[in-house]
């Protein structure tokens, strides 16, 4: 935790040790509460990673019009309107613990770490289930079971891997990874997978790339290279979740 020094006035020190005693705090706990309240963190109120903790008298008016031309659009939705105008108030009035209302749609950034990690992982299932196409029926009796080689998407009960799916879906419905876009129908439950999976394609990841990676090294075109059987053994062997 930062540490923050001033200077002050001894008779101010007095009257303020004063203030902290009669409010049963110590002069470290009343500072600390009153720079909080002063930059928009007062205790209490709904605090998240999208709502702002104070709005400029600009941007409050600028969101307060926009509620209220929508307040205005015709064949609302019922009780839209009313929410728009509850939000014209909000804002105007400068009520900051209600500001949550009108960012809750919006979600956390995903950093540029974990789209790297969605895309990694597009990647490798689009590369394994490519590779098991293109076994020979000798290859694929050799490999045996497919189902831990499968991309199960994401489980949506957990936040970061809700996010994730979210990201996925959005890069196929964009048009890459096609060969993955069955995995998001209502038949495979939109993405979700109902267990996490994160931490296993993570594994089958750590064991995956170096492999793909010497490929790469090798020469040629990505589309050009495929997983061998034994291979496809060893990624699969990453997986360690039993079936349902």
């Amino acid at each position: 935790m930062a540490q923050l020094n001033i200077r002050i006035d001894d008779e101010i020190r007095e009257e303020f040790d004063a203030l902290a005693q009669a409010k049963g705090l110590n002069t470290s706990d009343l500072l600390r509460n009153l720079i909080s309240r002063a930059i928009g963190r007062d205790e209490g109120r709904p605090v998240d990673a999208t709502t702002p903790q104070s709005l400029s008298a600009f941007q409050r008016r600028q969101l307060a019009l926009l509620h209220e031309v929508l307040a205005n659009t015709t064949k609302l939705p019922e009780g839209e309107k009313d929410y728009h105008l509850s939000m014209v108030e909000v804002l105007t009035r400068g009520y900051t613990s209600e500001y949550y209302k009108t960012f809750q749609m919006i979600q956390p950034e995903m950093t540029a770490r974990e789209s790297a990690l969605v895309r990694d992982i597009l990647d490798m299932f689009d590369v394994i289930e490519r590779s098991v196409e293109r076994l020979t029926d000798a290859g694929r009796a050799s490999l045996g079971d497919t189902y831990a080689l499968r991309f199960r998407g994401f489980d949506f009960n957990n936040p970061l891997e809700g996010k994730l799916a979210s990201y996925a879906h959005y890069l196929i419905n964009d048009g890459k990874w096609t060969r993955l876009a069955d995995r998001f129908d209502d038949v495979h439950e939109r993405g979700n997978s109902h267990m996490p999976v994160l931490a296993t394609y993570q594994r089958m990841l750590s064991v995956s790339k170096p492999l793909w990676d010497k490929m790469i090294m090798s020469g040629g075109g990505p589309n050009n290279y495929t997983y061998t059987v034994e291979q496809l053994q060893i990624i699969r062997g990453a997986w360690s979740y039993p079936r349902d």
